[in-house]
Parts: C-alpha cells; sequence; structure tokens
C-alpha cells in the first residue's frame, strides 16, 4: 500500500493514518492501471512539505515510464560562476553562493556547507564543520546540489559552500584498465574567467579532482561521453519524504525496493538511506550480489551506516570507510540468486537474524533492503516469498508499467503480511556509458586495488596486480592456515583442482560452527591436533585443520561433493571476510599467493584462534581485468615515451603483446590479420573432465 497522505491541519505533520488512508486508495488504482498497461502517478504531498525536505521545486518535466533516452541538449547544471558569486578561489576549492540555481561537478570532491543547507542525493546538509566526500563519475548519473530552505536560520539567509579537492588514488586506476578511462573530470583551469586569489597561483597550474559544469557543455570531454544528471521524479520526492516524516515509535521504517533491472533500485536505496540517516543510523541488507553497495560482487551483506553515501558501489566496494560497519556478510558465488535461490534464500534469512539482534542495541535503527532485478519466474517466487518473511512496514515496486503477474504476484504478498505497497516511475533512462557486466568488472578490480584507509576514508593504489606483494598462506604443513577448498556447483575431478584455482577469485569464508560443513561424520571423526603434523597421533577433539579431508595431488585440502555436487557451506555457521585472488600455488612449499585487501591480521587472528578458513570458487566473473593489467601499464609506458620522443620510434605490436603473455598460461596472443591483435583469456581449465 502507497504510504501517501496529505498534510494534516494545525500541526503540519504527516501522520500514519493519513499514509494508511491514502494509500489505500493509491494502490487499487495503481494495481487497475497496471493491469490496463497505463500510467498511473502517485499522489503528491502538498509541496512546501516535500520543499522543507528536498530541493525546494517540483516543476521538473514528467517523465513518461520507458521512454527513450533524450538526445537533446540537456542542461546539466544552472549555476554560472562568476567572481560575483565566488567567495574565495584557490588552488584546491572554490567558495560559492548559490541563490535558486543549482550546481552539478563531475569528479571526486568534498563538500562544506557554511551557510544555508543544500540538498544532495537524499541527503540535506546544515551548516557544520563537517566535510561530506562525494564520488561524481562519468559512469553513473551526476548527483545535483539543489538549495533548500534552512529552518534552523534566518529565512532570507544566503547560502554558501565550499567545494574542495582531495586525493584517495581512484584516479590512477586508469593506469591499469582502460574501464577508467574517461570517467573523472578533464584536468581543466578555473571555470569562466575566475582568476585565483594568490597571484603566485597561475591559472594554468589549477588542476582540480572536480570541475563545475556548464549549463549545457559539460567538463571539455562531453563529446566524448555522455553525462546524466540523478533525476527526482516527484513520486520519488513524495514517498521519501513520507517514510523519512514517519516516526519510528514501536516498529521501525523497514522498507524492501524491488524492480526490473535499471529503473532506479539502488539509487532509491542511495537516497533513502540518505534520508532516514535523520534517525542517526540505519541497516542496509544488501541482497544484489550483482550491484551490491558495499561488497564485491558476490556477497549479499548486512551493513550498519552512520555517516552519508555520495557515490556509486565502485568508489566504496568494501565496508571499511567510517561510517559504514559490516554487520555480517555471505559469498554466494555468484552475481544472481538463480545458481542456487534456497542458498540465497537461506543467508538472507540470517542476515535477517542479524538486524534483528542489532536492533537490541540501536531500536529505532530503521531497515532498507535493496534487491536484485531478477523479478520473472523463480526471481519472482523468492522476492514474494521475502516480502511474506521479512515483516516489512513497507514495499517499494520502482516501475508503473508492470508487468500484471509480477504486480498481482506482490501485491497479494503484501497484503498478506499486512504491508504497504508503493508503485514508482522507473528512474528516467540516460545514456549507459558502462554495461551491467563493465560496471561488476570495475567495482571488482576497485575492490582488490583497495589500500589501508587514511584517517578513515578509503584508499587506491594503481599497482598491477601481478607486481602486488602476496600474501602466503599455507594449505598444508604444519603451519596451515587454509582448512580446505570448495568449489560450488558441478563435481570436478580433482586433479585439475589447482588448474582451475590459479588466477581465480575465490571466497574467503570462516567457519563459525563444524555443523557448517557438508560433509559426512565419519570422515571428519578423529582429526589431529592443531599443531601437530598429520602423522601425529589423533586427540580427542575433532574439526580442526588437520581432519583428514581429501586431498589433491598437489596436497589441496577439498569439500567432497554429494550426489556430484557440491553443497555451500550453511550460512548459520558460517560467514564472509572478504574475497582474494589466487595468483599463484606453490605446490612444492603447499602454499597460495593470495591478493587481498583483507588486513593481513585478520589471517593471524584466524590462525591463532584456530579457526576454519575456507576458499569458496563459485561462478563469479572470469577476472581478465586482472590477466590484463601488466599488459596494459606496459602499453602506456611505450606510448607515453614515444610521445616524449624517448622511445624506439615505433608503435606497440603485435610481437609485444607475445613476449608479455608468454609464461602467462591463462592469456594468449594471437592475430588475426596484419595489424590486428586479439589477446584471449582462457578460463576453468580442466573442466572439460569434470564429472557429471
Amino acid at each position: 500500500m502507497a504510504a501517501m497522505g496529505k498534510k494534516r491541519k494545525g500541526d503540519g505533520q504527516v501522520t500514519e493514518n493519513d499514509l494508511d488512508a491514502t494509500s489505500m486508495r493509491y494502490q487499487a488504482s495503481a494495481v487497475h492501471a497496471i493491469r490496463e498497461r497505463k500510467q498511473v502517478s502517485a499522489p503528491i504531498l502538498e509541496p512546501e512539505v516535500v520543499a522543507s525536505r528536498f530541493q525546494g521545486k517540483l516543476n521538473r518535466p514528467h517523465v513518461e515510464e520507458n521512454a527513450k533516452a533524450d538526445t537533446s541538449v540537456k542542461q546539466l547544471s544552472q549555476f554560472v560562476p562568476t567572481n560575483k558569486d565566488t567567495t574565495s578561489c584557490s588552488k584546491d576549492s572554490i567558495t560559492i553562493r548559490l541563490d535558486d540555481d543549482t550546481l552539478t561537478l563531475i569528479g571526486q570532491y568534498e563538500i562544506w556547507v557554511r551557510k544555508g543547507a543544500i540538498s544532495i542525493l537524499g541527503a540535506v546538509l546544515y551548516p557544520s564543520s563537517a566535510v561530506h566526500r562525494v564520488f561524481a563519475p562519468s559512469t553513473h548519473s551526476l548527483p545535483v546540489i539543489r538549495p533548500v530552505r534552512n529552518p534552523f536560520g534566518p529565512p532570507e539567509q544566503p547560502i554558501e559552500i565550499t567545494i574542495l579537492s582531495f586525493q584517495c588514488g581512484i584516479r590512477l586506476l586508469k593506469h591499469v584498465s582502460p574501464m577508467f578511462g574517461l570517467v573523472w573530470n578533464k584536468a581543466t583551469d578555473l571555470p569562466g574567467d575566475l582568476e585565483p586569489d594568490s597571484s603566485t597561483i597561475s591559472s594554468n597550474s589549477i588542476k582540480r579532482t572536480y570541475s563545475l559544469l556548464k549549463p549545457t557543455e559539460g567538463d571539455g570531454h562531453t563529446n566524448k561521453r555522455p553525462l546524466g544528471l540523478v533525476e527526482i521524479p516527484d513520486d520519488w520526492q513524495a514517498l521519501m519524504a513520507a517514510l523519512i516524516s514517519k516516526k519510528q515509535v514501536s516498529l521501525p521504517t523497514s522498507a524492501l525496493i524491488c524492480g526490473p533491472k535499471g529503473s532506479g533500485k539502488s539509487t532509491f536505496a542511495r537516497m533513502l538511506v540518505n534520508g532516514l540517516l535523520k534517525f542517526r543510523s540505519v541497516a542496509l541488507l544488501d541482497i544484489d550480489p550483482g550491484q551490491p553497495e558495499f561488497s564485491p560482487p558476490g556477497e549479499v551483506s548486512l551493513v550498519q551506516v552512520t555517516s552519508y553515501n555520495f557515490g556509486p558501489s565502485f568508489c566504496h566496494p568494501n565496508a571499511s570507510e567510517h561510517g559504514i560497519k559490516l554487520i555480517r556478510s555471505h559469498h554466494i558465488g555468484a552475481t544472481s540468486p538463480q545458481e542456487d535461490t534456497h542458498n540465497y534464500q537461506q543467508c538472507v534469512m540470517n542476515l535477517l537474524e542479524h538486524y534483528k539482534q542489532l536492533l537490541g542495541l540501536h531500536p529505532l535503527c530503521p531497515l532498507v533492503v535493496n534487491t536484485a532485478g531478477w523479478i520473472q519466474g523463480t526471481g519472482l517466487e523468492l522476492v514474494s516469498d521475502l516480502i511474506r518473511q521479512l515483516n516489512l512496514t513497507d514495499v517499494i515496486y520502482t516501475s508503473t508499467s508492470g508487468p500484471s503477474e509480477v504486480v498481482d504476484s506482490i501485491s497479494q504478498a503484501t497484503e498478506e503480511g499486512n504491508t504497504r505497497l508503493h508503485f514508482l516511475t522507473s528512474q528516467p533512462v540516460e545514456a549507459v556509458p558502462r554495461s551491467a557486466a563493465d560496471l561488476r568488472a570495475m567495482q571488482t578490480l576497485s575492490y582488490f586495488h583497495l589500500d589501508e584507509p587514511e584517517l578513515g576514508h578509503i584508499r587506491w593504489n594503481a599497482t598491477p596486480i601481478d607486481d602486488m606483494n602476496t600474501l602466503p598462506v599455507h594449505y598444508s604443513g604444519s603451519n596451515q592456515s587454509i582448512y580446505a577448498v570448495q568449489l560450488l556447483g558441478p563435481e570436478l575431478d580433482p586433479e585439475f583442482l589447482g588448474q582451475v584455482l590459479e588466477g581465480c577469485i575465490v571466497g574467503l569464508v570462516v567457519v563459525d560452527d563444524d555443523a557448517a560443513l557438508p560433509i559426512p561424520f565419519d570422515m571428519i571423526d578423529g582429526d589431529v591436533a592443531f599443531d601437530q603434523p598429520q602423522d601425529s597421533t589423533p586427540s580427542a577433539s575433532y574439526h580442526n585443520l588437520h581432519s583428514p579431508l581429501p586431498r589433491t595431488p598437489e596436497q589441496i585440502p577439498y569439500i567432497p561433493s554429494t550426489a556430484h555436487l557440491t553443497p555451500p557451506l550453511s550460512p548459520t555457521h558460517s560467514h564472509s571476510i572478504g574475497q582474494a585472488y589466487i595468483r599463484a600455488i606453490d605446490t612444492e612449499s603447499h602454499i597460495f599467493h593470495l591478493i587481498t585487501p583483507v588486513p593481513h591480521a585478520t589471517f593471524t587472528s584466524l590462525h591463532k584462534e584456530q579457526k576454519k578458513l575456507v576458499l569458496v570458487r563459485g561462478s563469479l566473473d572470469t577476472p581478465t581485468w586482472a590477466y590484463k593489467e601488466g599488459l596494459f601499464k606496459q602499453m602506456r609506458h611505450h606510448h607515453a615515451l614515444e610521445k616524449e620522443g624517448l622511445g624506439e620510434g615505433r608503435e606497440w605490436a603485435k610481437e609485444d603483446t607475445k613476449r608479455w603473455a608468454e609464461g602467462r598460461p591463462w592469456v594468449s596472443a594471437e592475430g588475426r590479420r596484419k595489424g590486428e591483435r586479439v589477446k584471449k583469456v582462457r578460463k576453468d581449465l580442466g573442466r572439460k573432465k569434470t564429472k557429471r
């Protein structure tokens, strides 16, 4: 039922009764319209209610559902910087006054509100000493800064904000992958005719990490890449205002967001979480393994958020930043729930149990559930079951064009759970510069290039993955730290296990209790003590690191399959701590050489506590980006030398690529015809002999 309502006369507040009364009327009309394939608009709260919370303007043109991308010239920003509107300007920062104009930037920047109030991505920022980081890449719609009324200040107080540059290393990822090319702002001079404050600063030397977009021209790269803005339809504004203004009395808001792919689920979830931070913390149940918010693809997680999120997921690929706390995570080894819906559902329910525990410490903590875009067939059944089981207050469907069978199923599920159902228009369609697979690869690459945080802020390094220092962990012997390897899905001949593991991404799963292991009891009985070699006398305790699991010819322990399939570890008795890239396997020393942002201290602690750590290999995308990072860096270096006249006076050739590929078993270089190069990546070596 849609939580829309009218403002009550006298107190200026939207009440629960108002929401329920209006939602009943709206749900009936919405369902009927969708079944008839007609558009329907949500009732809008009175303008002053929305304006006080968000941007203060409701005059944007309505965008029809499923409309084609607008190819006309679009106004990117209303603000035009002049000396009159600029109170200070330096090499790294600019302080400006906003009247009624919107402001859009591209790049990475910090924003400090000095006077007045602004809204950005669902959050309203008031004057304070806090500085907020914003990531605005061209791969996603750019956030718009909008002036709003500040109820805590003078009515006519001017809005004054400072925009600052900051360095974190993410821009350097373009040196190891072409996917990160043309992502950020062009290194340009000061906007317009502005001059820096200091006469010692030349305008030609000012290279900021952000650019203020001109109304229609962008930042100089616009003709090479499409730029879109985060559009906030009127019904989005109304619903967010209603949910945010709702009092969290006995039962805090718990909202599930579902809808077709590309309809704006992640954007709405991000904005809703930002708005709900008025309650100090928000729990995000992120169950979209293809595009998770605070983890690499292949994970589902519960995260407690206490600070605003102003950036897409590849700008925070794990929960290590200040204000983001990982409560629990599970590795499902796939980018879609359809690989194993039963295990996926078990993982979600386990995360929900941990949210209930979180409520014991934070009774008013709202919950936002971001789901995958799989809403057809089994995916629809899965979403409907989750709606029935999660005890939600609100379900938000980000489409008003059906399909009717989806609407019927979700409507029935919400009615059974006495849950309000909202239908929202899909986010306006923008040109998409990156595919879903590209964004997954960028997020995974970003994760594996994370560096140690600095002052609570996330950082990256641009060292090619082949040149990074590895973390050596033993899988056999007295220093064994890896309990076992698990390959999800069809059974594989153990002879090829080492070949399949090398050069792939695995989940790092800690076994909390031996009940998590899908192993027959007679196989784990009679283990030996943790610090004893394998041929020592068995001890009375079992389930330690030296259990007699089957091993490959290289002595790699693995969890055997059952009925030609390997079931996953029980999420009730295990959890994920991250992912690792297996760069090499030393079969003589029985060592995995891992690349992972998980701190070394975490592995040391697990080893001391005799915790079982399982490397789980599922069906994640093959990390082709990792195989070619060294090549791409060498090619860039070659071109740079040639450009400066310091090279050999020739272009990069096919022979150069072949020389680079030597010694890399999963990469080969082939020429199709003269002047054309093809770089092939082979995957799943040895699966031809997989037993079925």
